[in-house]
């Protein structure tokens, strides 16, 4: 190994700096996107150089690689790599580079990132056009404690058109496992989503390459004119504000609903600051409270020109002139000739056949439950309501667009046959129907009591209420099936009442846990 003339690197000052950020407050993909942000400031800065040599279809590869086994991370990068010029700077905490105008702009981004995810990592690193690989390595403790002002930078010579930067943290505190790996990739994937789009950027993680889906933007016709022409639901935008300062992007509706990935992507230099993923920026006084339409279905991407962020950047830096902004937009987005607010309010997406039969779980686990409960449950009722003549059942109209499950209970030395079904048969008006078994084929046993209960899901109420979610699906046919229980039981009498009574005594026998 052949030692360079600069065979130290100087860390000073500010070194006591460095033994704090571990404490900074960063997500794990902010942390590691500082990495990302680095080797794309390279990039751009180099980028006719690179393709001078690499050719015009060179592309700025970032991989990422989580080794849970060794507790450790590597990124990698091809950009231009570290010069001889702007070593002792990069290695130096809140050392501005001289060009601050890409996604390198405190000089503390390195440092900062690799500091509050472990406290040893190394660089290695060689420029393009210079034949030398450098190597540092940073202890952090040992530094701290031993007051160290500069470190070893080891060097070896290597073709000058090799041009990388290898960055590896050891003994990381902050190891992303499992699930998180996943929610990583989902954040990276969307807070670089532009460069991604301009196919110049390869970005991985664990081997796979990130890809952005942009999400389906609904086309339909007017809330308040379901007969009118289609309108694709998105809306660009442009304004200037104070000197210097400007918004440009775009508003949209989703297709489909989102409570998680809904709202606003605020974006500075090309990727997002603020509003990733799952952590949409949602200003209330835009959205309004998280159970509303318009929370889950308005998304957009605005470019934010001139603003300031956290050195960190994790989030813009907030003054009236965004404030006065978000007024602005909100009446340009919620004006007559284009309501986008209000159609995302109040437009309904009639959901798919696929989507409806996915309800089944609900009625399998309403079902489930039922089976076990009932016979007791209706006995129990039956016993303390007073006997009386029962009018005859109206017969259900049959319909194919169902799901359907059956089931027996026997009390009293009486057999019952209890059909279920969820139907997303449109033309159905009732939100709940009971009446004889809907089964495609009834028992000619008489002495067996056939009993249909039907919850409609294209119902008004079920669309506003629930939808496909079979979450909400479940509750609501619990309720359904233990009120038409209690309606065939209240038969027995004349008194109204009995209705409401037997419904409660059997909701919460059958809410008990067994």
């Amino acid at each position: 190994m052949n030692m360079n003339q600069q065979d130290k690197v100087n860390i000073r000052p500010q070194v006591t700096m460095l033994s704090v950020l571990k404490f900074l407050e960063y997500e794990t993909w902010f942390a590691l996107a500082e990495f990302v942000d680095n080797a794309i400031d390279s990039y751009l800065k180099n980028e006719k150089l690179l393709k001078a040599l690499e050719g015009k279809d060179f592309k700025l590869q970032v991989s990422i690689e989580i080794n849970d086994a060794e507790n450790k991370i590597t990124i990698r990068d091809n950009a231009a790599g570290i010069n001889e010029k702007d070593y002792p700077r990069a290695f130096r905490a809140a050392e501005i580079p001289p060009d601050n105008s890409g996604l390198s702009e405190f000089g503390m981004g390195m440092k900062s990132a690799a500091c509050w995810f472990a406290d040893k990592w190394c660089v290695t690193t060689t420029a393009l056009g210079e034949p030398l690989e450098r190597q540092v390595c940073f202890d952090m403790q040992k530094i701290f404690l031993d007051q160290l002002e500069e470190l070893d930078v080891e060097t070896t010579t290597c073709d000058k058109n090799y041009h990388y930067t290898t960055i590896e943290l050891y003994e990381v505190n902050r190891m992303p496992r499992r699930r998180g790996v996943a929610k990583v990739k989902d954040h990276l994937r969307s807070i670089y989503r532009e460069f991604i789009r301009n196919e110049w950027l390869v970005l991985k993680v664990d081997g796979e390459i990130l890809k952005y889906t942009e999400p389906k933007i609904l086309n339909v016709p007017r809330y308040d004119d379901l007969k009118g022409e289609s309108i694709l639901w998105k809306k660009e935008i442009s304004f200037p504000l104070d000197k210097g300062l400007k918004v440009h992007g775009f508003v949209a509706i989703r297709e489909k609903a989102s409570t998680a990935e809904a709202g606003f992507a605020l974006f500075r230099r090309g990727r997002v600051i603020e509003g990733s993923f799952d952590n949409g920026f949602r200003p209330e006084f835009i959205f309004g409270a998280p159970n509303t339409f318009r929370y889950q279905r308005v998304f957009g991407e605005l470019h934010l020109e001139g603003f300031d962020v956290s050195f960190t950047k994790k989030g813009i830096q907030w003054d009236e002139n965004l404030d006065l902004f978000l007024k602005i937009l909100k009446d340009d987005i919620s004006n007559k000739a284009f309501p986008l607010l209000q159609q995302a309010e109040q437009y309904r997406v009639r959901a798919t056949e696929k989507e409806y039969k996915a309800a089944k779980k609900a009625l399998d686990e309403t079902v489930n439950d039922f089976e076990k409960k009932a016979s007791q449950a209706v006995a129990d009722v039956v016993n303390s309501a007073p006997e009386v003549p029962e009018p005859e059942q109206q017969e259900l109209k049959p319909t194919e667009k169902t799901l359907h499950r059956e089931f027996d209970i026997r009390f009293n030395k009486e057999n019952w046959k209890i059909s279920m079904e969820l139907s997303y048969d449109p033309s159905l008006k009732e939100l709940i129907e009971i009446g004889d078994s809907f089964i495609k084929e009834k028992s000619t046993d008489e002495s067996i009591r056939q009993i249909g209960i039907r919850l409609s899901l294209t119902h008004p109420f079920m669309i506003a209420f629930a939808g496909t979610d079979t979450n909400k699906i479940e509750p609501i046919l619990r309720i359904a099936a233990a009120f038409a229980l209690s309606e065939v039981i209240a038969k027995r009498s004349k008194i109204v009442g009995d209705v409401r009574r037997n419904f409660n005594e059997l909701i919460t026998n059958l809410s008990k846990q067994i």
